[in-house]
C-alpha cells in the first residue's frame, strides 16, 4: 500500500529496522507526521499492527500510541514529492574487507529523491564513512535534485535502552553544509530540549565512528585490566568503582568486563574505521590493539575452562547470557555465541539460557530456565549480568551440576559466597579483602 501525504511538513523514514523504527516512533512522539518504509514487507506489516519484534523498554507502548493517534504510518512505498525530509536509516554492514557496504544507502537515496518535495532535506542516520554525504549530494544532482540538501544526524543509541537514549540523549549532532538546512533539522528535534552540536557534515560522519571506537577501546581496556587484577589477587569491581569515581572518566564509563564487545555497531564500525584509516595511509595502532584484545577474549575464556576441566571434549558447558549485552535481545555478533562455537569445535556440549532468548541456536542447546541449562553441566559461564544473580542460591545450582566450575566474566558475583558453596571460579585467587560484591554496575 502507499500512504498519501498532502502536508508540506511530512517526514519519511526509509529503513525501519532497529534504528529506523526508533527514529520513526521518536519523530512521531515529537509531534510530526511520519511515514516509515522498508523493503521487508513482514517488517512493515508488523510495525503497522503496532508490533515491535525487538525488546526495547518503552518503545512498544510509544509505537502503539503513535499509530493510534495516526501520527505514524508504515507503507511499502512513498508518495512522490510529498515529504519535507527523508531520514535514511538503512543498514551499512561490513564487507569482507571491513569496509562499510553502502549499497543500501545509495538505493535509499534514490527513493528519497523521488519522495522529497522541492528544497527537501535528506538526513542520514545510518553510520557512514567520511565523505559519503558528499557522494550522496552528487547522486542527487545526477538525478536532477540539486535542490535537496544532505545533512548527517548520527544516532548514539544504546540497545536495550534505546527509547530512553532517544528522549534523553546526551547530545544531538547535526552536520551539514548550509546553515538553513541545519536549522530546519534542529527544529524537528527541538521538542526534545537536548544539547545540540552543529558542525560540518564530514565531522559529524567521523564523530560517530570515533565514539564507537572509544567505547570499544574502553571495553577491551576493562577486560585487560580485569584479567590483570585477577592474576594479582585484586578485586576488579572495586578497582573499576575507583576509576568511575574520577570525574575525568565518569560513572557511565564502559568499564565492565565481559566476553568482549559485540552486537551490530561496535564490531562493524571499528572494522570500518580501521579500513578508512588504512585507505588514507594511517595505522590506528590503538584501535587495532582493541580489536585484537576483543578477538582474543573468547579464546582466553576457553583456555581457562580447558585447564579447569582438564580438557573440553565430552564436557557440558552452560552459558548464562546469550545476547551481546544485558537488556537486549540482539544476538548479532554476540560473544557468547562465538564462545559456544569455539567450545563445540573442541568437543564440548553447550547449553544456554537467556531471559530474552527463546529460539534454538546453532552450537547451543537453549533451555527455558537457568536450572535446566545448568543440569549436569561441568561448568557455567556467566557472560554478562543477564539476571540478578544475587537471588540465585549457589548450593541449589551446585546440586544440579556434575562439577562446580564457574567463569564469572563480568565480575558480578560474590567470590566468598560461591567458593564457600564449593565452586571453582576464575576470580578465586582474589585477596581476602576483595569480596566487596559487585554493586553499582554501569551499563
Amino acid at each position: 500500500m502507499t500512504i498519501s501525504q498532502k502536508s508540506d511538513d511530512k517526514l519519511a523514514v526509509i529503513g525501519v529496522g532497529r534504528v529506523g523504527a526508533l527514529t520513526a516512533v521518536g519523530l512521531a512522539h515529537l509531534g510530526h507526521d511520519v511515514v516509515g518504509t522498508d523493503l521487508s514487507a513482514p517488517r512493515i506489516s508488523a510495525l503497522a499492527r503496532g508490533y515491535l519484534p525487538e525488546q526495547e523498554a518503552g518503545l512498544r507502548s510509544a509505537l502503539t500510541a503513535a499509530t493510534r493517534f495516526r501520527r505514524l504510518h508504515f507503507a511499502s512505498s512513498l508518495e512522490p514529492g510529498a515529504f519535507s525530509m527523508a531520514f535514511l536509516c538503512v543498514d551499512t554492514p561490513s564487507l569482507s574487507s571491513g569496509e562499510a557496504d553502502l549499497r543500501q544507502i545509495f538505493a535509499a537515496a534514490q527513493d528519497a529523491a523521488d519522495a522529497l518535495a522541492p528544497e527537501g532535506i535528506l538526513a542520514t542516520r545510518s553510520t557512514i564513512p567520511v565523505g559519503t554525504g558528499d557522494r550522496l549530494a552528487c547522486v542527487l544532482r545526477g538525478v536532477g535534485r540539486p535542490d535537496v540538501e544532505v545533512v548527517h544526524v548520527p544516532e548514539f543509541l544504546r540497545e536495550g535502552h534505546a527509547w530512553e537514549a532517544f528522549l534523553e540523549c546526551d547530545r544531538l549532532v547535526i552536520g551539514g553544509e548550509l546553515t538553513q538546512a541545519i536549522a530546519r533539522v534542529e527544529a524537528v528535534f527541538r521538542p526534545l530540549g537536548r544539547p545540540t552540536i552543529t558542525t560540518d557534515r564530514r565531522t559529524a560522519e567521523l564523530a560517530k565512528y570515533a565514539a564507537n571506537a572509544f567505547l570499544a577501546t574502553s571495553i577491551s581496556f576493562a577486560n585487560e585490566m580485569a584479567g590483570l587484577a585477577n592474576t594479582l589477587g585484586v578485586d576488579p569491581s572495586s578497582m573499576f568503582s575507583i576509576l568511575r569515581a574520577d570525574r575525568r572518566i565518569g560513572p557511565y564509563a564502559y568499564l565492565t568486563p565481559g566476553l568482549g564487545f559485540g552486537g551490530h555497531c561496535l564490531p562493524k564500525d571499528t572494522a570500518a574505521l580501521e579500513q578508512i584509516a588504512s585507505a588514507h595511509g594511517q595505522a590506528l595502532g590503538q584501535l587495532r590493539a582493541t580489536l585484537q584484545v576483543n578477538q582474543a577474549r573468547t579464546y582466553d575464556v576457553a583456555a581457562w575452562l580447558r585447564t579447569a576441566l582438564g580438557g573440553l571434549r565430552g564436557k557440558r558447558i552452560c552459558i548464562a547470557g546469550l545476547t551481546f549485552k544485558p537488556g537486549s535481545d540482539d544476538l548479532r555478533q554476540s560473544p557468547p555465541l562465538y564462545l559456544a562455537m569455539v567450545l563445540r569445535q573442541e568437543g564440548a556440549c553447550v547449553t544456554g539460557w537467556d531471559e530474552t532468548v527463546s529460539q534454538s541456536l546453532e552450537f547451543i542447546e537453549t533451555r527455558a530456565s537457568l536450572d535446566d541449562a545448568a543440569t549436569n553441566a561441568d561448568a557455567i559461564v556467566l557472560s554478562h549480568e543477564c539476571h540478578d544473580w544475587r537471588e540465585i542460591e549457589p548450593e541449589r545450582l551446585r546440586r544440579r551440576m556434575r562439577a562446580p566450575v564457574l567463569y564469572d566474566a563480568p565480575g558480578a558475583l560474590s567470590v566468598r559466597r560461591w567458593t564457600e558453596a564449593g565452586f571453582l571460579m576464575n576470580r578465586s585467587t582474589r585477596s581476602r579483602f576483595a569480596d566487596a560484591a559487585a554493586t553499582g554496575r554501569s551499563d
